[in-house]
């Protein structure tokens, strides 16, 4: 898609080759190509798409017109960085879509010069981090851990004091339960009857007591109408600017109808394993010191392949490709963390090769020390990254190539 559109008395456009038009016309990202005098020459139907206008509309504006005007001075600021360098820039800003909604975008920019090296026009790809913004200012108060916790899915968001005390339940009562029930109060003073036995919430407490980040804790409470709900709640701890501990914040999920869909059970020990099964993500428990599967839910049987029988005769290290397995042994061997946070290759029975995210936490289980893991694949985002990567990598070469020998 081409313009003939230009600035009056200003550059031509630098004519584009069959390369620059294959990269100009992907549809994945946006691509503008801008006078000195930041006003768009010419654009490509995905740039089209993100700010939802024609292409003969965005040439008829400058870059300023459609910048959200908090950030129109930093817009300003990063084309003086573009003339004054012979690198790319990288930056981020708002857009103003023709809708009047927010854009948010990921600009890199090259200033092209003739070979005189007298400035000609300015090249942007532009990435739509709208979805990326969005939460990263929903979770702002947050750490990266949490972020990736809340990503999990949940119903409600709760806060407690020091005390451990909840302070605040928004989205709780969606769910049929008075939030005023639990305001001033401890989790284990909610519990409903049936509910996990003394030592596993003594087990609980303790680690609230050491200020330890944890996962998926099941409990049971009543609600309004006098039945009981599983919930299933994950936290981690607040600390203030000084490293004073504040309380705990966290997200919670009623998990009561996968759990009515199953066979009722004799005891509060084959209960929690039960909702360690229906959580929607692989998971799994490696003993430590033999790195051995001591348990796996049911969605890490379905994504891998393996059954239930094969996963609890096998390692973990079976499931890492050769080269990965020393970083494997490294992670077991280092006790110092409660918590950890990785990415990771695995390999499904049917020998494709996966890219995971894994957040694992160290518990006891059957009184050996473990680690238990949520697993998410995140092959698909990350091969999209690299595609964005390599775009980034065929336009640098193309501008250098246009740059032609000094």
């Amino acid at each position: 898609m081409k313009s003939d559109k230009r600035p009056q008395g200003g550059p031509a456009v630098p004519d584009g080759d069959a390369l620059f038009d294959s990269l100009f016309a992907q549809t994945a990202v946006g691509v503008a190509v801008g006078s000195l005098d930041g006003r768009f020459l010419r654009v490509n139907e995905a740039l089209c798409r993100l700010l939802g206008y024609s292409e003969q509309e965005l040439v008829e504006k400058s870059f300023e017109e459609i910048t959200h005007a908090d950030d129109r001075q930093a817009s300003r600021d990063f084309q003086q960085e573009l003339v004054t360098t012979s690198q790319s820039r990288v930056y981020e800003k708002r857009y103003v879509h023709k809708s009047g909604s927010t854009v948010w975008v990921r600009i890199t920019g090259t200033l092209v010069r003739d070979r005189s090296g007298s400035p000609l026009c300015s090249v942007a790809l532009i990435h739509d981090i709208t979805e990326l913004k969005l939460t990263e200012e929903a979770l702002k108060a947050s750490e990266s851990r949490f972020r990736s916790m809340v990503e999990m899915s949940s119903d409600w968001y709760w806060v407690q004091d020091e005390n451990f005390r909840f302070v605040e339940l928004p989205g709780v009562e969606k769910r049929g339960i008075d939030p005023e029930a639990f305001i001033g109060k401890a989790r284990w003073e909610l519990q409903g009857p049936g509910s996990l036995p003394e030592k596993a919430w003594q087990q609980h407490r303790e680690k609230l007591e050491r200020h330890e980040p944890f996962s998926d804790f099941v409990y049971t409470v009543t609600d309004g109408a006098g039945e009981m709900r599983y919930l299933s709640v994950t936290g981690e701890p607040i600390f203030d600017a000084l490293g004073k501990f504040k309380g705990y914040h966290g997200v919670g999920k009623d998990v009561t109808e996968k759990a009515r869909g199953l066979k009722d059970l004799e005891d509060s020990e084959e209960r929690y394993r039960m909702l360690f099964d229906i959580h929607p993500r692989p998971m799994w428990v490696v003993e430590n010191k033999t790195l051995r599967f001591l348990a796996v839910n049911q969605a890490a049987v379905e994504h891998y392949g393996y059954s239930r029988e094969e996963f609890l005769s096998m390692t973990a290290e079976q499931l890492r490709p050769p080269e990965d397995i020393a970083q494997l042994l490294k992670d077991f061997q280092d006790p110092s963390r409660s918590y950890m946070q990785r990415v990771a290759r695995h390999l499904k029975k049917n020998g494709e090769q996966i890219n995971v995210e894994i957040v694992s936490f160290n518990l006891a289980f059957d009184g050996r020390p473990a680690r238990l893991a949520v697993i998410s694949d995140v092959t698909e985002r990350l091969k999209a990254e690299q595609q964005s990567r390599e775009l980034e990598a065929r336009y640098r070469a193309l501008i250098e190539s246009r740059k032609g020998p000094d």
